[in-house]
């Protein structure tokens, strides 16, 4: 396997998490299980209406709260549709609101409020403490948390996981992911990381070169020169170190990376989690409203630029450190259809969770986790399901 290298990007024209174990006594059942195992009854919607033209209302709460991952960036772009351009940024709360467009207003959901992320609080322990209905969790880190808190991932948002991490290949040789190890370099990420707990039981990495100090900012590695192997997303990272970080010598630079589906993790990143009871209570809803939402997702990567321009404009508004540009949009979006980010499940939908590749996920980690005195759940029953992907829209 050869490190990639990017010399140069993609022109304007042409063209990350946190996750840490938490502990809750509350026993539920899941809102369903794996791809074909029986599901859970729906919930209870007495109080709903139905609708001269057949369409069921009052179903879903009027709003929705919904935590992402990070600040406003495209990876979060099918979830920031279902507000359109229009929305509120509020410096205050971090948060972007505003009405559900109208083609993705079903059983009686009229607002959203998207949360961005929580450098105090891990997505888990949110929706754990009810302070979110739905949270962007990798599946990974799902299954990390899984015997301590009983979450289950209703759709995916995007097929593969564009997490990676990159390097100086100036000043590190790395052309395989045991080069890592053997590089001595530290590698900086976000500390309850599942794929880095990986990557040590690989031996791509030692324990000793963990340093989970990682914010998602550039001053570790600008101080450093670069001399240090760090965390990131390849649709974002890449293209801001190698065209608008001064970082080596006064300017930008070329930067090595290997994703995590390159290390031989296939993840699916950010997907809906919710906590279960949560999910068997909205069960209804959410038969109307995840299909709605992948059509959110279909519709903003067949039109991008509305939400990513729009993502730019938040970003300033909340005046932090973490900013976009056009030229890094493009050039992401960009990877991300040409690096296959963003395809259909293989039931055709773009919904769905592969149950094979959920398994295979599995298998990898427990063993990691058995040695390191984590538990998890005994199988992967309950940590996702499908059934509210069945009317889903493919792209």
């Amino acid at each position: 396997m050869q490190a990639k290298k990017t010399v140069a990007l993609l022109s304007v024209a042409s063209i990350v998490l946190l996750a840490a174990c938490g502990s809750d006594d509350t026993t539920s059942e899941p809102a369903g299980t794996a791809a074909g195992s029986e599901t859970s009854d729906a919930a209870e919607t007495t109080d709903a209406v139905v609708t001269t033209d057949g369409a069921t209302a009052g179903v879903c709460p009027e709003k929705l709260v919904i935590q992402t991952d990070w600040f406003p960036e495209l990876e979060h772009g099918g979830t920031y549709q279902l507000i359109g351009p229009d929305g509120t940024a509020d410096k205050d709360t971090v948060s972007y609101s505003g009405p559900v467009q109208e083609q993705y207003a079903v059983g009686g959901l009229k607002e959203i409020e998207i949360k961005t992320v929580s450098f105090d609080k891990a997505n888990s322990a949110i929706l754990l403490d009810g302070e979110a209905d739905m949270a962007y969790i990798t599946m990974s880190d799902i299954i990390k948390d899984s015997a301590a808190v009983p979450m289950v991932a209703v759709a995916k948002t995007l097929d593969k996981d564009p997490q990676m991490v990159m390097w100086d290949p100036e000043q590190n040789d790395i052309q395989s992911p045991e080069d890592i190890a053997t590089s001595g370099a530290t590698v900086l990420h976000f500390p309850g990381t599942a794929y880095i707990d990986y990557m040590i039981g690989q031996g791509f990495m030692t324990e000793d070169q963990s340093n989970p100090s990682y914010d998602g900012s550039d001053a570790a590695w600008v101080a450093e020169g670069g001399n240090l192997v760090q965390q990131g997303f390849a649709t974002n990272e890449v293209y801001k170190y190698e065209n608008e970080i001064d970082w080596k010598d006064g300017a930008p630079a070329p930067v090595g990376f290997y994703t995590v589906e390159d290390l031989g993790f296939d993840n699916y990143p950010a997907t809906i989690a919710m906590m279960q009871d949560k999910a068997a209570e909205l069960s209804d809803c959410l038969t109307l409203l995840v299909p709605a939402m992948q059509q959110a997702w279909i519709d903003y990567l067949a039109d991008p630029k509305p939400i990513t321009d729009k993502m730019i404009e938040i970003n300033t508004t909340y005046d932090g450190f973490w900013s976009l540009s056009e030229g890094l949009n493009a050039a992401g979006i960009e990877l991300v259809e040409s690096g296959g980010f963003a395809v259909n499940s293989p039931d055709g939908t773009y919904c769905s969770f592969d149950e094979e590749k959920v398994q295979n996920l599995y298998d990898i980690l427990a063993p990691i986790y058995d040695e390191q005195g984590t538990e998890i759940a005994t199988s992967i029953d309950g940590v996702f399901t499908n059934e509210y992907c069945a009317d889903a829209p493919g792209r």
